[in-house]
């Protein structure tokens, strides 16, 4: 596994590198010409258009109620192309898009997820350097085998006109299938069955999982399975500084967990239902290899910082995004254990052929480490100053050829390639929509002290992707992904990252 180290080592050093080369810098003042401007009105001339852009600017901030404060702060902030500000819509729209997928333990899923974009007046300085001015996100989605995910958000960049942005949300999830392969850096060992035997392919191991013994009519489906019941309100609220290319943040999390171990009850296998045998989280249990079997409030404090210059946030073409983020949960906060939780990241973008081509390298690499009494529920996670993220390692937004928390620890290392091709754009009834082909590569690895990163076992994943870009701010994706253990087919929302 050590080539995987070094792979892995290399793909954060050429992230660095793009996050160099990609922000944003001044060009150089270019030479007067020969020619001597000689008398005042000629000077006047050349440098009318400049304070003509300017005047026009400051009078339509005056004209929506931007405060000179505001206006020199986004005026530093990076403005995308004038090709996609053609593209982007005045005003207020609704996209959407009806769920539907299938898994063979939650059964067919369906719902409907629906965006509202406010984008503003075209003259409004704010359109230029905004993705929106509000964005209310809603998803309904259930499935027939009782996985629930509904949530309600809303995102104000800039709001009432200030230099904050608030961003909330509220999400109830229930899940009577959730994934538990084990965790601290033992599960990054192989497949491993109730009886001890190891298996390469998850297809292969499920199957036999999924058996009914006839002698006594029980089964091992759900070993790797439990339930849990989660509500969860989010609040962020950040300020920009230096037109938005920093931005220090704090918020809050409230969740509770109600989880049920699936041991001895009634699930479905191969022929039918049977009785579920004892189930890995039980050993973990009995073992003492696990806290927050008996869930209760999961309630987190945050503060981090992000450094921003991407040009356009839902779909950035250049640009990076550093972000350092501590959290605190803890009994004084209500909650039912005491931990913390760091989490570093930096991402990347690059056009090398703007003129050429609309081809975009986009790198990402990130580091969570936690410490305390960490809830095994909670060890999965890795976090932004934009979103959290769930399910790592493995999953849509980590480990995409591995199932959701196949790999689990204190500390997780994840790093992601991916060259996005935006092929064409066409409208249709007003609507824009641009075909975005995205080839990847994931590889990343968890382990239980700091110091093991240079001896862990390292996993990696490849695959393709197609997004689409609806009115820029809406990115339909649609990835598949493979690895020697798995594979996986993802249709979603937005980039991974």
């Amino acid at each position: 596994m050590k080539q995987l180290y070094w792979i892995f080592n290399g793909l954060l050093f050429f992230l660095l590198s793009f996050a160099l080369s990609a922000a944003p810098r001044k060009a150089a003042p270019k030479k007067a010409p020969v020619k001597e401007v000689t008398t005042e009105s000629e000077q006047k001339i050349a440098a009318a258009p400049v304070d003509d852009a300017k005047a026009k600017e400051a009078e339509a901030a005056k004209k929506y109620g931007l405060s000179d404060e505001l206006l020199e702060a986004i005026q530093r902030k990076p403005e995308p192309s004038e090709a996609n500000l053609a593209k982007k819509k005045a005003g207020g729209y609704v996209t959407g898009l009806p769920l539907v997928n299938f898994d063979p333990n939650t059964g067919i899923g369906y719902g409907v997820r629906l965006f509202y974009f406010y984008n503003g007046e075209k003259d409004n300085p704010l359109f230029r350097r905004t993705p929106y001015r509000t964005q209310v996100y809603a998803q309904f989605f259930q499935t027939t085998l009782g996985y629930q995910y509904h949530e309600l958000n809303w995102d104000a960049p800039y709001l009432l006109n200030s230099l904050f942005r608030l961003r909330t949300n509220f999400v109830f999830e229930k899940n009577t299938w959730a994934n538990f392969f084990g965790n601290g850096s033992r599960s990054m060992n192989a497949l491993t069955g109730p009886s001890g035997t190891q298996y390469s392919k998850y297809s292969d191991f499920n199957d036999e999982l999924r058996k009914i013994d006839s002698s006594t009519n029980k089964t091992n489906a759900a070993y790797n399975h439990y339930s849990y019941e989660k509500p969860t309100f989010n609040v962020m609220l950040e300020r920009d500084l230096f037109g938005g290319i920093v931005r220090p943040q704090i918020g809050m999390q409230i969740s509770r967990y109600s989880i049920w171990d699936l041991a001895g009850t009634k699930v479905k296998a191969d022929g039918g239902d049977a009785i579920n045998n004892a189930t890995l989280l039980t050993q973990y249990q009995n073992a003492g290899l696990l806290v927050g079997r008996n869930g209760g409030w999961y309630n987190t404090a945050r503060a981090g910082v992000a450094i921003d210059t991407r040009d356009y946030e839902p779909d950035p073409n250049n640009g990076q995004l550093f972000e350092a983020i501590a959290e605190v949960s803890n009994q004084a906060l209500g909650a039912a254990t005491n931990f913390a939780r760091y989490t570093l990241s930096e991402r990347v973008f690059y056009s090398p052929f703007p003129k050429l081509v609309d081809l975009v390298i986009a790198g990402r690499g990130v580091y969570a480490q936690s410490v305390g009494d960490v809830p095994f529920y909670a060890m999965n996670q890795y976090s932004s100053t934009e979103r959290g993220y769930l399910g790592a390692l493995g999953g849509l937004r980590s480990l995409r050829g591995y199932k959701d928390n196949r790999f689990v620890a204190n500390n997780i290392a994840i790093a992601n390639l991916e060259l996005r091709w935006t092929t064409f754009d066409f409208t249709v009834f007003g609507q824009n929509f641009a075909p975005i082909l995205v080839p990847f590569f994931d590889i990343g690895s968890v382990f239980d002290q700091p110091k093991d990163i240079s001896k862990s076992q390292w996993r990696y994943a490849y695959g393709m992707g197609l997004r689409i870009a609806w009115n820029q701010a809406t990115i339909i994706m649609v990835d598949y992904a493979m690895s020697k253990e798995d594979s996986n087919l993802f249709i979603n929302f937005n980039h991974i990252f």
